[in-house]
């Protein structure tokens, strides 16, 4: 139990009195007679802002916001802003088919503000040099710190098992400059490139199925921002590797239902890859050993160097059968070219 008394303070702005205050992660949770309740605190302009614009596109799908007795959806307290929504139970964040419920309504959600921008041609050919500039410099630094374990009289242990795993880190920065090309052959015959106001940290711990409204929320919207929808996807990839699952076909089923609720172009796929192709913490965490600036133990440093290598590989596992499910809709289509498409960019009903 942790109370202050600014929470009661920002509280009686509610015409709430609180019996006790528990902090669950970065959030209040508050007890009341009434019932109980959530405070979570906005620590800058910019999150508010975000988190603004998207009840003004998204209401009726986000968590509701209470309004303090002045009427205004925020309460500003020592220079910062708060606001109130109502407590959903945990255990209705639990369904058998949480991903494909997830990415469903993650690209219904997409489908509201999709629009096109017009593509400035030498910004994106900055880009496009720049990050293959940057892949460059990461492998140049692997390659070096390759070379230089090899001399070691006796590697260590990480030094040992990052040299194991090399040529299968050089493999995925290859993968990611093929896609990385593909994309930039593509989108130099357009003009366009379609944008949505995204989520900004989309992930299983930030959408709750309501079954008994039959509705559902996403919740944490304070770096929603305008950006390639895929952003989103790419997102909750990072965030379903990070939690280190068994590798399976879950989020590979969930993307399938993404795309089957939003269509996704050949120029958005291969950029979508590209991000998610290259091992960057990989890179990351042995620059630091490398430097001599990984204060860890030894057995410390290898236990994340596998942790880091084992997401890798699962990224790569997911980025194959995605081509692989890709080029098989290809075959497909070549097969039955007169075969009409299915409309799948109805409107489900939320309400």
């Amino acid at each position: 139990m942790n109370t202050r008394l600014d929470d009661h303070v920002i509280l009686r702005q509610y015409h709430l009195q609180p019996s006790h205050i528990v902090n669950d992660g970065k959030v209040k949770k508050i007890y009341t007679n009434e019932g109980i309740f959530v405070l979570k605190e906005i620590k800058s302009q910019k999150s508010l802002q975000a988190v603004e614009q998207a009840y003004r596109f998204y209401g009726p799908h986000i968590v509701p916001i209470y309004a303090a007795r002045n009427g205004a959806p925020f309460v500003a307290e020592a220079g910062r802003y708060y606001y109130l929504m109502p407590w959903i139970s945990g255990e209705e964040k639990r369904e058998e088919n949480r991903f494909l419920s997830f990415f469903r309504d993650l690209a219904w959600l997409h489908r509201q503000t999709l629009q096109e921008v017009p593509i400035n041609q030498e910004e994106v050919k900055k880009y496009y040099e720049a990050q293959k500039q940057e892949w460059e410099k990461q492998r140049s630094f692997l390659q070096a710190y390759a070379e230089q374990c090899e001399k070691e009289w006796y590697m260590s242990p990480f030094q040992l098992h990052f040299c194991t795993y090399f040529r299968e880190t050089m493999q995925a920065y290859w993968f990611a400059e093929t896609q990385l090309e593909t994309w930039y052959e593509r989108i130099k015959e357009q003009k366009k490139w379609r944008i949505s106001f995204i989520h900004g940290k989309p992930a299983l711990s930030h959408y709750i199925p309501n079954h008994h409204q039959e509705k559902r929320y996403f919740l944490s919207w304070e770096r929603a921002r305008w950006a390639s929808p895929l952003a989103d996807v790419w997102l909750s990839l990072q965030d379903y590797v990070r939690i280190a699952p068994p590798m399976d076909e879950s989020w590979i089923q969930g993307f399938s239902e993404y795309e089957g609720q939003l269509m996704i172009q050949e120029e958005e796929r291969a950029f979508f890859m590209s991000h998610a192709a290259p091992p960057s913490h990989f890179y990351r965490l042995i620059s630091r050993y490398g430097e001599q600036k990984q204060k860890k133990s030894e057995y410390d440093s290898v236990v994340q160097l596998h942790r880091e290598y084992w997401r890798m590989k699962q990224i790569e596992y997911i980025m194959m059968r995605l081509v692989q499910i890709n080029e098989k809709k290809g075959e497909e289509q070549t097969l039955n070219p007169l075969e009409p498409e299915s409309d799948r960019q109805q409107d489900e009903d939320r309400q």
